[in-house]
């Protein structure tokens, strides 16, 4: 199936989030059956700097060089020191099993290097991300140009990027959403009916994702309800966690050590090894459903009150449930986020979802580099 074309991937670049290296790396596997080279571009020069300056005042730099009264010690085994131990080790996981390759002066320099530049998956077109031209790789030339499971996050664009959107959408050869709110999103602006397929992560199995976990330093032997929240966790998960007589573990948690700093390979076997999952990470849910496990995905509640994250959750985990009959996994604050029979879920005909899906997005690729020169 492997053919004898060059791919470069285009995703959000990054050491901060498992769910984004976590798709990049699917992607990476499911393009490996089509091509014999497919590179990772960061935009951004390949060094690590963890995202924890922006927390500094301008004092803090001046103490970290004259480390008074040891400064440095005292700040690396501080919140700082934990985020430095945590990006430290998903940059590892990162730098093991994906092939990244660096271009600091855009794509014009590497365009006919590769048959064809792939975008996706992720939040790739979220309008709200900042500078995302390259995205719609408009430094190469159209026929080279395809998105996979691309997301734009939001239900509508600004209306002061319509024209923006509009031209990138037009000049993609192929394109494929990962919601269906995207795909809609699409056809309003630009006329042009798109596939919705499966984020990547769900194509390769259970097994495959085995080869690429192994046991938190955390874990020794004991059951365990896991609580992966990107937004504050709900008080009522501790509630819900007495009530099932199961500890929480509470990924992130800025308190626990252990917890907080977990690494891309263990947090895929702790969800896998869960006896029950709550949280409002879609890749939490999506790993969730891999590994067959009782879960709860909850609404993202904001940080502050300017902050509207539960409202961009919707569309991708609606799209996500709907696939595999799963609606009423949802935990709301209007349900005090129970459900029923949270420890037993019916995955019953999933695997007819998967076998599905993945040949759907075979067929994609196939169809989309049917076309090389």
């Amino acid at each position: 199936m492997v053919g004898k074309i060059k791919l470069a991937k285009l995703t959000l670049n990054g050491y901060f989030n498992y769910g984004n290296l976590l798709q990049s790396y699917a992607l990476q596997q499911i393009l490996r059956r089509h091509a014999e080279c497919v590179d990772t571009i960061w935009h951004t020069e390949d060094n690590f700097l963890p995202n924890t300056w922006w927390a500094w005042s301008w004092k803090e730099p001046i103490k970290w060089l004259l480390n008074r009264g040891g400064f440095r010690s005292r700040m690396a085994s501080g919140r700082i020191g934990w985020e430095m131990v945590r990006q430290g080790k998903i940059r590892d996981w990162a730098d093991r099993y994906i092939q990244i390759r660096a271009v600091r002066h855009g794509l014009k320099e590497i365009e006919q290097e590769y048959d064809f530049f792939v975008v996706g998956s992720d939040q790739v077109w979220n309008p709200y991300f900042g500078d995302i031209s390259q995205n719609f790789l408009q430094d190469v030339p159209q026929k080279k140009r395809i998105s996979y499971a691309a997301s734009i996050a939001c239900p509508t664009i600004p209306a002061n990027l319509l024209n923006f959107y509009r031209d990138g959408l037009l000049g993609m050869q192929s394109i494929s959403m990962r919601e269906q709110e995207g795909a809609e999103t699409v056809y309003k602006i630009t006329g042009r009916k798109v596939p919705v397929h499966i984020d990547p992560t769900l194509y390769l199995s259970s097994d495959a994702w085995d080869k690429v976990s192994r046991m938190p330093a955390w874990y020794h032997g004991e059951p365990y309800l896991l609580a992966y929240f990107l937004g504050p966790i709900p008080k009522e998960i501790w509630r819900i966690a007495d009530a099932l007589d199961l500890p929480l573990v509470h990924l992130l948690d800025p308190n626990v050590y252990e917890y907080y700093v977990t690494g891309v390979d263990e947090f895929i076997w702790a969800i896998q090894h869960a006896e029950l999952i709550y949280t409002d990470s879609f890749h939490g849910s999506v790993f969730s459903i891999l590994f067959r496990r009782p879960f709860v995905v909850c609404d993202r509640m904001p940080a502050n009150s300017k902050d509207p994250a539960g409202g961009k959750m919707s569309s991708r985990i609606d799209t996500l449930l709907n696939y595999f009959h799963l609606e009423r996994r949802r935990g709301t604050k209007e349900n005090a986020y129970a459900v029923d029979d949270p420890l037993h879920v019916d995955y019953t005909g999933a695997e007819d979802v998967f076998v599905r899906e993945r040949a759907r997005v075979d067929q994609y690729f196939e169809e989309a580099f049917a076309e090389k020169g």
